[in-house]
């Protein structure tokens, strides 16, 4: 009888938008700004609800003072939706089969999934700074919600921690899908201007954007507006020099890639790129548009032999298809970020959008690859 009784508040509970036990104790560690060595520095402290759950800065500071990291901090909104990492198999120009790197999470894909996220920034100098394991569980267990780790040894505790992380990163709040081109795709014409729809003609057609921020479903029934993969679209050299995801598998053609990123929220994330080298919507499509052909303008790129020449740098856009596009971008934001209001913590989630439990399979995650072995084809 207490069982059932038990299951039928949890289920009332999911049914309102209570979070579940594990999502809740992620939130409150989501939140903690005491974990850091020293203290002052959590997951909020770069990744602003306001901002769509990202930096407004061009990279961030880390707890110790002097230290930064050397990336812009992205969006965690829809990072849930992200598939786990894993080698697709195409064609090169030449027709030869080759395997590229698709999914998997940080902007150089060294993470396979959200769960092997989420450990890195606790022990990251140029982040949170905790010196091990050790110290992390110590510090959990101290903080108001320790009882949470109660008989758990410091392995367990910490990979508790992480798991709430990922619960709460998988709630609703990170995954609305209710923008206005939500509302366009199923079925409202009128939710778009007349710019924003000339905007999305050319997105689809000869600005080629669609090309790698899908318009179709892929990993999610609706659309994330990124294909997970990656690509040197030869941003402005600014600070280190970054190899990208080349440093993880070791392929001088992929020196310089980073993960394309998703475009919703887009308009609230700036600034842009994987070094925050851009400041403006406005100048992120003329980069696009006439990165070849205004050279002097854009300075140099870190790995110009691997950057994108045949997708991007000279698309030939009028100024108009240039400004329709930036209107674009505003239809990709989620209306609950836009209705936030001074001294709310989170936007509220939208009614109708799904628990977590009823998407359970899309989280699944797949095997990993090793992508410093070699590869070779799938049995």
């Amino acid at each position: 009888m207490r069982l059932c009784l038990f299951a039928w508040v949890w289920g009332m509970g999911c049914l309102f938008g209570a979070e579940p036990p594990l999502a809740k104790l992620g939130k409150k560690i989501f939140l903690d700004t005491t974990l850091s060595n020293p203290q002052g520095q959590g997951c909020i402290s770069c990744h602003s609800p306001k901002a769509a759950f990202s930096d407004a800065r061009r990279v961030s500071p880390g707890a110790m003072a002097g230290r930064v990291g050397r990336r812009n901090a992205p969006s965690l909104m829809y990072a849930a939706l992200i598939p786990p990492q894993r080698l697709e198999d195409t064609y090169d120009e030449n027709g030869e089969l080759e395997y590229i790197v698709e999914g998997g999470l940080f902007l150089d894909g060294r993470a396979h999934d959200l769960l092997d996220q989420v450990r890195h920034p606790f022990f990251d100098e140029n982040e949170m700074n905790i010196a091990n394991g050790t110290e992390l569980a110590a510090k959990l267990r101290k903080r108001g919600y320790g009882l949470e780790f109660k008989g758990l040894d410091d392995k367990d505790t910490n990979e508790r921690a992480f798991q709430a992380l990922v619960a709460f990163l998988r709630e609703p709040v990170f995954r609305p899908f209710n923008a206005r081109i939500d509302d366009y795709w199923a079925g409202n014409k009128d939710a778009l201007s007349l710019s924003e729809r000339r905007g999305l003609d050319v997105f689809q057609t000869t600005g080629g954007c669609a090309t790698c921020h899908l318009t179709g479903a892929a990993s999610w029934l609706e659309p994330l507006l990124s294909d997970s993969g990656f690509d040197n679209i030869g941003a402005p050299a600014i600070g280190d020099i970054d190899p990208g995801l080349g440093a993880i598998t070791g392929k001088a053609g992929e020196l310089g890639q980073f993960k394309v990123p998703t475009l919703r929220n887009v308009a609230l994330t700036a600034p842009y790129l994987h070094n925050g080298s851009i400041a403006t919507l406005q100048e992120v499509m003329e980069f696009y548009n006439k990165r070849d052909l205004e050279p002097e303008r854009w300075g140099v790129s870190n790995y110009p032999e691997t950057v994108n020449h045949e997708d991007m740098g000279d698309l030939g856009l009028t100024d108009q298809e240039v400004a329709d596009l930036v209107d674009l971008m505003d239809a990709f934001t989620d209306r609950n970020l836009l209705k936030m209001k001074e001294g709310d913590l989170f936007p509220k989630v939208p009614l109708g959008v799904p628990m977590t439990e009823e998407r359970k399979a899309f989280f699944m995650s797949k095997r990993r690859h090793d992508l410093t072995a070699p590869r070779r084809p799938r049995e």
